[in-house]
């Protein structure tokens, strides 16, 4: 028998968070160069092309992490800085998000040490967390991304398989990854988060669009 109350499987960058971890990274990496702005919004421009579909989204994460030359410290710099970037109606309903944490799941393309800082803060639960992890060299400088996670081998369908939240299952997102799992089946409805980025081509399809957490059904 379904659940009387959906499973929410949210995403987590420009949803969850007003910000794309991997933009923020790359901005720290890049420090007081001289071409620091141009750089930036280059990489900023591969990240956008990717959450609106208009390139793959492994081509998009394959470009973005060629172009990471991070430290570990640099990483967890990031990463505890990632809480302020909170989106605001979900900062609002920080208190109804972990009482209904038994009902929630993170999916996303980005790096496991970015969320769970914010998760954390939410009151969720990092073992419901399904994302990228980043390697390391002895000397602790990214050496790409960890191949064993269910991200690295399928993406978000294969991450939300093995996660394998109860039905109805109801996705929250702004990008076309997140469309993606409803048209794959895997999801009975997709929710697009409009609060931080709107992207044309996810909101054509969505079943609704969020203005705000607030707007969500079932929270």
């Amino acid at each position: 028998m379904a659940n009387s109350l959906p499973s929410l499987v949210f995403d987590f960058d420009s949803t969850l968070v007003t910000v794309e971890g991997a933009d923020e990274l790359f901005a720290r990496t890049v420090g007081d160069a001289p071409d620091r702005e141009a750089r930036v919004a280059r990489f900023r421009h591969i990240t956008d092309r990717g959450m609106a579909g208009e390139i793959s989204y492994r081509k998009s994460l394959e470009a973005r992490v060629a172009l990471l030359d991070a430290t570990r410290e640099q990483v967890e710099a990031v990463a505890r800085e990632m809480p302020k970037w909170i989106s605001p109606s979900v900062l609002e309903l920080r208190d109804r998000l972990a009482a209904n944490a038994h009902r929630i799941w993170i999916v996303s393309g980005g790096f496991e040490e970015l969320i769970w800082p914010v998760a954390r803060e939410l009151g969720l639960e990092v073992n419901r967390v399904r994302a990228h992890r980043f390697r390391w060299t002895p000397e602790g400088r990214l050496a790409g991304l960890d191949p064993a996670t269910a991200m690295a081998r399928g993406g978000k369908p294969e991450a939300l398989r093995e996660l394998a939240p109860p039905d109805p299952v109801w996705v929250v997102g702004d990008g076309a990854t997140d469309l993606e799992l409803r048209e794959l089946g895997l999801a009975e409805r997709f929710y697009a988060f409009v609060e931080n980025r709107s992207r044309a081509p996810v909101v054509r399809h969505a079943d609704g669009t969020l203005p705000s957490l607030k707007e969500l059904p079932t929270l």
